[in-house]
């Protein structure tokens, strides 16, 4: 228990002593600025540019920018492998190689050592052999030409360390892809301007590969890049002439625009947004306010004045319209034609006056002998013009199913093949549908022909004579003089016979 009380008053005592000793931390940071040397100072201060002039539209200055250089790939004229000796170090197999003396040299070791050696040898003969050993891109492959000498890996395992380093991302940067291909021609000694060849020099120009516009595909046509071009005035103004100014057409946003393919073809819009990096653009259409997203060479330019005018104009989506300006056009072309006769007999009877000019300087005998002969050609009646072979009897109709049989359409593809009339334009002109449902435009009554149908259940139509346009069926037919017994619908008690050609087959509706 005494023991016990001295342990009790002891306790106290030591705890009243770690109480007074206290332990404390603290962490001290001097933040030091960079003050910057006097020579980096006075340099710094030196280091301005100090414009000396202008020169047309360039800036002169006291230091001038460095000229990009020419870049030039070398060719590989030596091999360049690489290997690493005991300590580590890379030599290259043109240097010198430091050749290690030890007297307890293993077997492995004296074999490599004569594997050097002989490659040392080749390497001595190829440099200082004659000039055709020495042009080694004449006969070796640039990539055996570069290899590593035999002996030093084998066909399983290959030592990277060998190898020459790899390429970094500066060295990339530092060589654009569109010069890299003329970088290593100028290496092998190619220059511009300068003819090319053995026994005939000649300066080929290369080919130069324009870049694809973003959105334009493979197969896609180039042309729809100058349509996207405004166009210009070709003719100086005449004299005293005074132009209106042109309304500049921008490709951007608020820009009026004629979609001119796709779902939305013929329908005037204005830009709100362009994508550049897909080539597209979001177009309000006039016509339903309906906001699309269309391909940038699907849609034209045009200028306000025809957007007002025909932005919400209906009539000139309509059938009748399109007949209309299909004849314009066509008017054109006759009225194009005909010009060019007019300016061909013009200059053939200049060409005749001046003959007979030159004639009339002659003789007199050679006078009177025109005189006869100009009064015989005026006794002559006049010769008649050729007369021109009546035209084909139109027979187009809607829904008939025909043949083609046009060689020259689109290179032969649909020759001799089955489609439908889809709608018929004019008297000569149709649109078909082919059996994979694809139509096809403007096509005339000369590529196609009648198709009788050989199953007694399917109907036809007259094309030709009194009953053009009824619909009936064919009771029997008479191959031998190309004609069939038919029933019309409107004329049930009557049986007509009629020509192969003056029928077709008939695939609408069959109350008609």
């Amino acid at each position: 228990m005494a023991s016990h009380g001295e342990d009790t008053g002891a306790v106290p005592g030591e705890q009243a002593e770690r109480k007074t000793t206290a332990v404390s931390f603290g962490f001290t940071k001097t933040v030091n600025k960079f003050k910057p040397s006097t020579g980096d100072a006075v340099t710094k201060k030196d280091d301005r540019d100090y414009l000396t002039g202008i020169d047309r539209n360039e800036l002169q200055s006291s230091k001038p920018s460095e000229k990009p250089k020419e870049l030039i790939i070398p060719l590989i004229q030596k091999n360049r492998w690489n290997r690493l000796d005991r300590a580590g170090r890379s030599e290259e197999s043109g240097g010198k190689t430091q050749e290690t003396t030890q007297d307890n040299d293993s077997v492995e070791s004296q074999a490599v050592k004569e594997l050097i050696e002989e490659s040392r040898k080749q390497l001595d003969l190829y440099e200082n052999g004659p000039q055709s050993q020495r042009n080694l891109n004449l006969s070796i492959p640039l990539l055996m030409q570069n290899k590593v000498p035999e002996g030093f890996e084998d066909g399983d395992h290959i030592k990277v360390d060998l190898r020459p380093e790899s390429s970094t991302e500066a060295d990339y940067e530092s060589v654009p892809v569109e010069a890299y291909g003329l970088a290593m021609l100028k290496g092998m000694g190619w220059k511009k301007e300068e003819g090319i060849g053995r026994t005939f020099k000649q300066d080929v120009k290369p080919i130069e590969h324009q870049l694809r516009p973003k959105g334009l595909g493979l197969g896609a046509d180039r042309s729809a890049i100058k349509d996207l071009e405004p166009t210009k005035h070709k003719r100086p103004p005449k004299p005293g002439e005074e132009r209106e100014k042109e309304e500049e057409l921008v490709m951007g946003p608020g820009g009026c625009v004629l979609v001119e393919s796709g779902a939305h073809k013929d329908l005037y819009g204005k830009i709100e947004g362009i994508d550049p990096d897909n080539a597209r653009v979001v177009v309000k259409l006039a016509i339903g306010s309906k906001t699309v997203t269309i391909s940038q060479y699907a849609i034209k330019l045009v200028g306000r004045k025809e957007y007002d005018k025909y932005s919400k104009d209906l009539s000139r989506l309509s059938k009748a319209h399109k007949d209309k300006e299909r004849e314009k056009e066509k008017e054109k072309q006759r009225e194009k034609e005909q010009q060019r006769q007019e300016e061909k007999e013009r200059r053939s009877n200049s060409d005749g006056v001046k003959h007979k000019s030159s004639e009339r300087d002659g003789g007199k005998d050679e006078r009177k002998r025109k005189h006869r002969d100009s009064s015989q050609d005026r006794e002559k009646p006049p010769v008649k013009e050729a007369r021109r072979p009546p035209t084909p009897p139109s027979w187009l109709q809607r829904d008939l199913k025909v043949r083609f049989i046009d060689k020259a359409f689109k290179g032969g593809r649909y020759y001799n093949s089955k489609m439908c009339v889809e709608d018929v334009l004019t008297p000569t002109t149709c649109v078909c549908r082919t059996e994979e449902g694809r139509l096809l435009d403007d096509v005339k009554q000369d590529m196609l022909e009648t198709i009788v149908p050989k199953s007694e259940y399917d109907s036809i139509m007259v094309v030709l004579g009194e009953y053009r346009g009824q619909v009936g069926r064919i009771l029997q037919r008479d191959k031998n003089k190309c004609r069939a017994m038919v029933q019309l619908d409107r004329y049930e008690e009557k049986v007509f016979t009629l020509d192969y050609d003056s029928i077709c087959h008939y695939v609408g509706a069959a109350d008609r």
